[in-house]
């Protein structure tokens, strides 16, 4: 900027100085002189003023594009929590549906928490003595339309219950193969493993058992209603000179994503 100046300071001059008589007018000069600096002066204060400008422009802009981007993501979590909604009472209704749908008196329940000690035995559902919930009472969930036995009540508080889950390792089922009728009992094994274990078949029963055959309750001296399902046949151990098999059950519900219980024999 200080070199531009020079050279139009240096051309005015220039031009104040008389080609033909080469005599000097310095009052003329200076005037010039005076005159070129009012114009740069104006011209660099209007460029600075235009990038004030600018500058203020580009910051309201940014101002209102940040507000605009807040919007757009209050907007996405409202349609969000309002997807979330709809799943919610989706559920429910497929719930008070299911509930409805089973012959006996039941109480539906949430799984509120699940409970890590003595191998993750405890789930723990919003229902208590005050829905009419006893010990020992059946729990069954329903998931992907099979109703699946869950486990039993071992503990009731006023308002929230403790449920033994069928892999726990004290849980024994009285069961039965639906395809061919051949009865057993069926225990837990822990979270350590996904799978329960049915025994007390008799070992002549091997031929008419194949993978995949469904377990369901027997109902038998038991405080499981009869023909609840419990889980399919993932393999079947023994050797040929025991007397009895053992079969590794895999369960029909997934203990993972279990959300919602129904209490069984409650007496609203």
């Amino acid at each position: 900027m200080i070199t531009l100046l020079a050279i139009i300071v240096a051309c005015l001059v220039s031009l104040g100085i008389s080609t033909d008589s080469l005599s000097l007018r310095p009052k003329e000069v200076g005037q010039s002189v005076m005159g070129a600096l009012q114009q740069a002066v104006s011209g660099i204060g209007g460029f600075f003023s235009r990038t004030v400008s600018s500058v203020g422009e580009l910051r309201d802009l940014r101002a209102e594009y940040d507000g605009v981007i807040d919007q757009l993501r209050e907007y996405e979590q409202m349609a969000g929590d309002v997807s979330a909604l709809r799943d919610e009472n989706d559920r429910l209704r497929r719930v008070l549906d299911f509930s409805e749908s089973i012959r006996m008196e039941n109480v539906p329940a949430r799984v509120i928490a699940k409970e890590p000690g003595s191998f993750f035995s405890g789930l723990t559902i919003n229902r208590g003595r005050a829905s009419g919930i006893r010990r020992d009472m059946p729990v069954i969930a329903n998931q992907n339309g099979v109703q699946g036995l869950v486990g039993r009540v071992s503990e009731v508080g006023l308002s929230s219950s403790v449920i033994m889950p069928i892999f726990d390792p004290q849980s024994f089922v009285a069961a039965r193969l639906q395809r061919s009728r051949h009865e057993g009992l069926v225990g837990g094994r822990g979270v350590a493993t996904n799978l329960l274990s049915m025994g007390y078949v008799a070992e002549s029963a091997r031929s008419q058992i194949s993978t995949g055959d469904l377990v369901i309750t027997s109902g038998m001296r038991s405080i499981y209603p009869e023909g609840i399902h419990i889980g399919t046949v993932d393999a079947i151990r023994g050797e040929a000179y025991e007397t009895s098999l053992q079969i590794e059950v895999l369960p029909v519900v997934d203990f993972g994503r279990l959300e919602y219980v129904f209490v069984l024999g409650v007496q609203e």
